[in-house]
């Protein structure tokens, strides 16, 4: 499996469940948040939190192999699409506002995106979620997650893998906090990539471990 983030809340997450590759984006945002999208992107699937401008840019991403446009997932529910199996669970941000978070399955793998959560988790939320191999989560505080709190969730969560996203980068106009912020928060190997490539069976047997990916 593959992941690359291309800011905010836009990862590519890519496999090959099956014969072929398959790809599924999460949060694909309209360049009026600072940040270019990339114009090339194909998914099977587009999985869209919430409707705003950082994450519900959905026609910017074409679709893959036999498919003209991506599958997308906005809502509550279970849907498996080449392979990729996604389950949204219903919530609200802080302000009433509808949000989805998501439980994505490729290769084994399961996955945690929170989307741009603004909230610790319910109980409801966590059991659904269940065992998570590797969680998604906002860190850059404001109208997401700041690090402390993100740190919480995490505990809540207990993956193997954590992965932050929504932190500051050169051009986003939100004010986040530099991801050094919630990295110090986390008592817990560290590593920068480019890119994640990762089997299930390379994931950490212990301790969790935090990858800070770089904007593609």
């Amino acid at each position: 499996m593959d992941i690359v983030w291309h800011g905010l809340g836009s990862f590519s997450i890519t496999g090959k469940p099956v014969a072929a590759e398959v790809t599924l984006v999460t949060d694909p945002y309209d360049n009026a948040v600072g940040l270019r999208f990339p114009r090339t992107l194909s998914a099977s699937v587009v999985a869209m939190s919430n409707q705003s401008e950082w994450t519900s840019n959905g026609e910017a991403v074409a679709g893959q192999g036999d498919r003209k446009t991506p599958f997308l997932v906005e809502h509550a529910g279970e849907y498996e699409v080449a392979g990729i199996a996604v389950r949204g669970i219903a919530g609200e941000k802080k302000d009433g506002t509808a949000h989805t978070i998501f439980r994505i399955m490729l290769e084994g793998i399961k996955i945690a995106y929170l989307g741009s959560i603004d909230r610790k988790l319910t109980n409801e939320e966590i059991e659904a979620l269940g065992n998570i191999d590797i969680l998604v989560l906002p860190v850059g505080g404001g109208a997401v997650l700041d690090a402390k709190t993100a740190s919480s969730v995490v505990s809540q969560v207990e993956p193997r893998l954590i992965i932050p996203s929504h932190y500051d980068v050169k051009g986003v106009k939100e004010k986040f906090a530099d991801v050094e912020v919630f990295c110090k928060e986390m008592a817990c190997p560290r590593e920068d990539q480019n890119k994640l490539k990762i089997k299930k069976s390379a994931l950490p047997a212990e301790d969790m471990q935090l990858v800070v990916l770089a904007r593609a």
